[in-house]
């Protein structure tokens, strides 16, 4: 087989078609973003200024939300902000950290809560120049994040936003809620399309370590309905679809299958074993694999030669992978081990990541 290119490579395991090698896909948190901008003698403006030195394969269209402020590595001076719905977030936290619920006395105030608008100007101004410039050499996603229970735990709080969810008395206010959270959605992704993203990519994440955060038969009637008007809208378009859910979800992986997405990301084996997940292989692309938990920060350089290696054999080279970590690589993994995954990549798969140079091993949070 000739050699792919990066967009060809994934679009063909995104349809679960043969692929000269398979596609690589190594996020890092935002302060690890920054270390490895400093590796490589690089601005620290976020993912994109690594491309030349990873194998990546997929590329984030941001918003000009608090979000893509944190991804883009452009903070403002303040250590809560405020987005567009009212919630304010922690941003110098490597994930999602919301510290300012809009509906923390959530039957008092949803009434008169008055829902952001999709179209304001300059929210996809970011995402319109990533489409522009690299939509040719790559697969180019919508980055739809918090889409829709995490925005209501974000608006909520976590601990309201479970219990809203169980009452009853509350019930028509929390679909009241929900379907403003999904017309938004939806016009973004209508945005998003209209850009011309090569791809969608919806986040929410209904795991946790062991289980899923609310029941599947809770999640079926409330969120998977809601889920499917936002990814219609790309399947409509012709699009491949990517979800994100965090954790233990492997009750609704079917359910994710019948929606048609393409990509399953993240796979977490802490979460569910690879043992667990392949059995949907060519019914779904896996995106991820590889342990970020345990192996990647306190493993050694053979742990994580034999992790990638384990990965590649349990999921099988033409059957729909993304190789990947199963999480967005944080600083807590050593310089060396995140070299390691490298070079294991590169032997093992044929990659081609630009080696981080050793003199760089013991400096940094990342020793």
């Amino acid at each position: 087989m000739s050699e792919m290119t990066r967009k060809e490579r994934l679009l063909a395991a995104m349809r679960r078609e043969p692929c000269d090698r398979l596609p690589t896909q190594i996020d890092f948190s935002p302060k690890m973003l920054d270390i490895m901008c400093d590796c490589f003698g690089k601005p620290k403006r976020g993912e994109e200024e690594l491309l030349d030195v990873t194998d990546n394969h997929l590329v984030y269209g941001f918003l000009n939300d608090t979000f893509g402020m944190i991804r883009k590595r452009a903070l403002p001076p303040e250590d809560i902000a405020l987005d567009n719905w009212r919630c304010g977030f922690d941003m110098r936290q490597e994930g999602i950290s919301p510290q300012v619920y809009p509906l923390a006395d959530f039957e008092d105030t949803i009434d008169s809560y008055e829902f952001p608008d999709p179209n304001a100007p300059g929210l996809t101004d970011w995402a319109e120049e990533t489409i522009h410039k690299w939509r040719d050499q790559y697969i180019v996603a919508s980055y739809q994040v918090t889409c829709l229970l995490e925005r209501m735990q974000a608006m909520l709080g976590y601990e309201n936003c479970l219990f809203a969810l169980a009452d009853d008395e509350v019930e028509e206010k929390v679909d009241y809620l929900l379907d403003g959270i999904t017309d938004y959605q939806v016009a973004m992704a209508k945005r998003y399309v209209k850009l011309g993203v090569t791809c969608g990519r919806t986040g929410d994440d209904y795991g946790s370590q062991r289980g899923m955060m609310l029941s599947p038969g809770m999640w079926r009637e409330k969120f998977k309905p809601r889920l499917k008007r936002i990814i219609d809208v790309y399947k409509e378009a012709g699009l491949p679809h990517i979800h994100h859910s965090c954790g233990n979800i492997l009750p609704i992986i079917p359910d994710l299958i019948e929606l048609g997405i393409d990509v399953l990301n993240n796979v977490q084996p802490e979460a569910m074993p690879r043992s667990e997940v392949k059995k949907y292989r060519g019914q779904i692309t896996f995106y991820g694999g590889i342990s970020t938990q345990d192996i990647l920060p306190h493993g050694t350089p053979e742990d994580i030669y034999e992790e990638v290696r384990s990965c590649l054999e349990d999921f099988g080279k033409d059957t729909g992978v993304i190789l990947s970590p199963g999480i967005s690589v944080v600083s807590d993994v050593p310089l060396r081990n995140v070299n390691a995954l490298f070079s294991a990549f590169n032997e093992l798969n044929g990659s081609k990541y630009t080696l981080i140079p050793e003199e760089h091993f013991f400096r940094g949070a990342s020793v």
